[in-house]
């Protein structure tokens, strides 16, 4: 495999996104658990690409900040004999899977990845949950899933991700967001 370039590969920058976005949490425990003696490069950008407006009169200031458009990648990992490129969700998303996909090719192009080896570069899907119809997607596309399941993902679950669901627990109430009124569901 080609040189990684060297770029700062400090872990993900302290603020905002780093305390309440779960799935740069996940990602930040699976890298660090997963491979405790690389520096993973978070939030890797990418390209560029060239954006254009159709038919639309544009500015020379906004034609060159179209020219010059950047994508990030969650992580770039660089291992002995690969290179991970990850897109990291807590809930199973095939956008994930296409957000990857579009990503390796990125990376190729990146101009500091230049003389990369092609062959080396792994898209991966990080998912803190399973899906038995999209693991098996993703893979017969070429992308290697991993699941990881952190002690904390129960709470967040039940705090943010299922908080909107009408479906109630067996027997138990449910809180409506309209109202936030409190219903017992009939057995």
């Amino acid at each position: 495999m080609g040189a990684i370039p060297n770029t700062s590969t400090a872990g993900i920058p302290d603020g905002v996104r780093r305390r309440t976005n779960a799935s740069t949490k996940l990602l930040h425990e699976w890298a660090s658990t997963r491979y405790p003696d690389v520096a993973p490069i978070y939030e890797m950008r990418l390209g560029p690409t060239a954006k254009h407006l159709v038919d639309v009169p544009v500015t020379p200031q906004l034609e060159a900040m179209l020219r010059v458009s950047n994508w990030y990648a969650d992580a770039v990992i660089p291992l002995a004999h690969e290179l991970l490129i990850v897109e990291a969700k807590v809930d199973p998303d095939p956008a994930a899977v296409g957000q990857v996909l579009f990503y390796e090719t990125l990376l190729l192009s990146t101009p500091v990845m230049a003389g990369i080896d092609v062959h080396a570069v792994v898209p991966v899907v990080l998912f803190a949950e399973d899906d038995d119809a999209m693991t098996p997607w993703a893979r017969s596309l070429g992308v290697r899933v991993e699941i990881y399941t952190p002690q904390w993902i129960a709470d967040y679950l039940v705090q943010r991700q299922f908080r909107r669901r009408l479906s109630p627990p067996p027997g138990g109430p449910i809180e409506v967001p309209n109202n936030r009124a409190k219903y017992e569901w009939e057995t």
